[in-house]
């Protein structure tokens, strides 16, 4: 399993880029994620996963060509015939788009391949299956990954069906959580201005190695009006193992048709399974504060250098000090109501538009003029 460690002030954060199947209970794995057909899981883990599958069949992995063409591609040995395959993970029911079996072909004819497969946790349609029938592609589609499944890991029974009786069946129990967790919005490369970034870090204080299966996380806002995430980003960590003393970042996406021109504030609710001999359940809370920047927000981007500066420096500085957090109060409870205003009358808004492009920059040269750069500084 590769790590990636970052020490940032007295706090250590790991992120786990994939599990090591050889050290987990596999059935236990496969009967919490099957009946959410691996959703909730991250591409990554739905990848190694199939690399793991393989093996146990009896293939041979082999060596990969690093080149941005192979991304995601699985290259294996059986019966000295060489295998192209190709894990499809989606988080909906939408059928594969038929561009994926045109890579894999094509790919298969580049890399003299004998068989190819493309295997996923959705559905293909009939034009997919058409294409598949005449290059030769092997489709799996969930239902034919489910009964591969059962036939690898639980001696040809139905997965689900094989678990403990019905009269030992053990109910995940509810106690109070001793995990932190601390969520912030936050701009982050690579996420377009389609979605909401939620930021998450999960710290474990205790001693104990624990492994957790995360859902989504819920939003409640200051109206108890409840939203739940829309996704986890892509290739985030959603189950795995989060070791004693140590921290996990994370990040969940929230569509912007959802929650609006601006992320409210609230509280967040996470809820971790912790896999265990009697599985636990925790329901872990944070209080969340609105980070949009209303003005800057509605005159630039959450993408643009002029929100990262601004949003910067009122939580590294501002918000430190008992006038800085009045002046940030103040400030929200202005500008929210004026950017409500604006898009309805267009004398408003083109006074916020030409104020904010006015005064924004104005405001970032008088901050450096004192020789504060709150991008400079790590949190």
């Amino acid at each position: 399993m590769g790590t990636i460690c970052y020490l940032l002030s007295a706090e250590i954060i790991i992120f786990l880029t994939n599990m090591d199947f050889n050290q987990i209970d596999i059935q236990q794995f496969l009967r919490e994620s099957a009946p959410l057909h691996f959703r909730e899981q991250s591409p990554l883990v739905f990848e190694g996963f199939i690399r793991y599958m393989f093996e146990v069949d009896g293939f041979t992995l082999l060596p990969m060509d690093p080149s941005p063409e192979m991304a995601g591609m699985i290259l294996a040995e059986k019966e000295h015939e060489t295998h192209l395959i190709h894990p499809v993970h989606s988080r909906t029911e939408h059928p594969i788009p038929l561009s994926i079996l045109e890579r894999v072909g094509s790919l298969m004819e580049e890399t003299d391949c004998a068989h190819g497969w493309v295997i996923t946790n959705a559905s293909f349609s009939t034009e997919s299956k058409s294409y598949a029938e005449t290059t030769g592609l092997e489709l799996w589609e969930w239902d034919e990954l489910y009964r591969a499944m059962g036939d690898l890991f639980f001696d040809g029974k139905d997965l689900l069906e094989s678990s403990e009786p019905k009269d030992s069946v053990t109910i995940p129990q509810e106690v109070e959580p001793y995990l932190r967790l601390k969520a912030k919005w936050e701009a982050t490369e690579g996420v377009s201005t389609k979605w909401y970034n939620l930021s998450l870090v999960i710290s474990n204080p205790t001693d104990r190695n624990i492994y957790l299966h995360l859902d989504l996380p819920a939003l409640i806002d200051t109206k108890h009006n409840q939203t739940m995430a829309d996704q986890w980003g892509k290739g985030e960590f959603v189950a795995g193992m989060l070791y004693g003393g140590a921290s996990i970042r994370t990040n969940a996406l929230f569509a912007t048709g959802k929650l609006g021109e601006r992320p409210p504030g609230g509280r967040i609710v996470l809820t971790c399974h912790e896999r265990s001999e009697r599985p636990v359940t925790y329901h872990l809370n944070a209080r969340l504060q609105g980070q949009a920047c209303f003005v800057v927000t509605y005159c630039y981007t959450t993408q643009s250098p002029e929100y990262e500066f601004l949003t910067r420096y009122r939580d590294q500085y501002l918000s430190k000090s008992i006038l800085g957090r009045f002046l940030i109060a103040f400030y929200y409870r202005i500008s929210s109501k004026i950017v409500d205003r604006a898009p309805v009358y267009p004398w408003l808004d083109q006074l916020v538009r030409k104020a904010g492009k006015a005064i924004v920059p104005l405001t970032i040269r008088i901050i450096r003029a004192f020789h504060i750069d709150p991008l400079k500084k790590r949190f």
